[in-house]
């Protein structure tokens, strides 16, 4: 049978075992093709692994790696203008009495919303006036939140002032006793000149009464005879000339704002009330929300 030279293609005969053209070495019927085993051969240099690999893996070299990402720290929403503290609540021991500072501090929180507690304590005066002060208790009350918002780094809402869920009846008694009490002294100090001293020289301390009073109502939810109780626990201490001091001042630059030009009591008003939230913060300590009652 005719075959030909894989390598030269010349006919070859039967029972050559090589090819006389080119010499390559031919196949014959029944025998065993010849395996020729070459010796391996080393891999280039570029291609040798320069890295160790993981035990267990493969022959491919391990992918080099950089730095560990590590995300940037992400910046708070708002930065308060003053740490927010939980100091122990007032026991009845003394407290130190710094007006100056309430009342610098209490322009930089109003500034921080100015515009805001602005109209939100025109909306609170209107309607105090439409409702003949029967509701200046709670709203008094929706002014601290949003001063106490700003002071533990919120961005107080309009709604603010008008959230009285579960402290609507405690404040409102709360405003209706320092409005008759208010009523009664001034009527009566048209009387005499005496009582009208007495009603001029008890007007501070009813203005520091409410600006600690209503906010315990807010930040801790107690009764309004308990933190009127607590407050005057405070003001008529042995430092009770002081807390006169700073109430006379509370009421004499809120009632200037409203006298020198309306429009400056829409500044004077959440102004002082910043401060006095303030004044609370220092004194009875705002309540940290993990805190459980004692």
């Amino acid at each position: 049978m005719p075959s030909w030279c894989a390598n030269c293609g010349r006919n070859v005969e039967e029972g050559e075992k090589y090819c006389r053209q080119c010499g390559m070495p031919q196949h014959l019927e029944g025998e065993e093709a010849t395996t020729w085993i070459l010796s391996p051969q080393p891999p280039p240099e570029s291609e040798r692994p320069t890295s160790s690999v993981h035990s267990g893996s493969t022959s491919r070299t391990a992918p080099p790696t950089g730095a560990a990402y590590i995300p940037p720290t992400p910046t708070p929403y708002y930065q308060p203008p003053f740490p927010v503290e939980y100091p122990p609540r007032y026991s009845g021991s003394q407290t130190n009495i710094s007006l100056g500072a309430w009342l610098s501090g209490g322009w930089e929180i109003y500034k921080e919303n100015g515009a805001l507690m602005s109209v939100a304590s025109l909306f609170a005066l209107a309607i105090a006036g439409v409702t003949g002060g029967l509701l200046c208790g709670p709203l008094l009350m929706g002014l601290f939140r949003m001063a106490f918002k700003t002071l533990r780094g919120d961005r107080p809402i309009m709604r603010d002032l008008f959230e009285w869920r579960g402290t609507f009846f405690q404040s409102f008694l709360a405003g209706i006793i320092f409005l008759v009490v208010h009523i009664a002294l001034a009527g009566a100090g048209n009387t005499s000149g005496f009582v009208k001293l007495l009603y001029l020289a008890a007007v501070p301390f009813l203005s520091i009464l409410s600006a600690f009073a209503i906010p315990q109502i807010l930040e801790r939810g107690t009764d309004v005879v308990h933190s009127i109780n607590d407050a005057a626990k405070l003001v008529f201490s042995r430092d009770a000339f002081m807390w006169w001091v700073v109430g006379l001042v509370f009421a004499a630059i809120t009632t200037g704002g409203f006298l020198a030009c309306f429009v400056g009591g829409l500044i004077t008003l959440p102004w002082m009330v910043s401060s006095a939230a303030l004044a609370y913060r220092d004194v009875f300590g705002i309540d940290d929300p993990n805190r459980t009652n004692q």
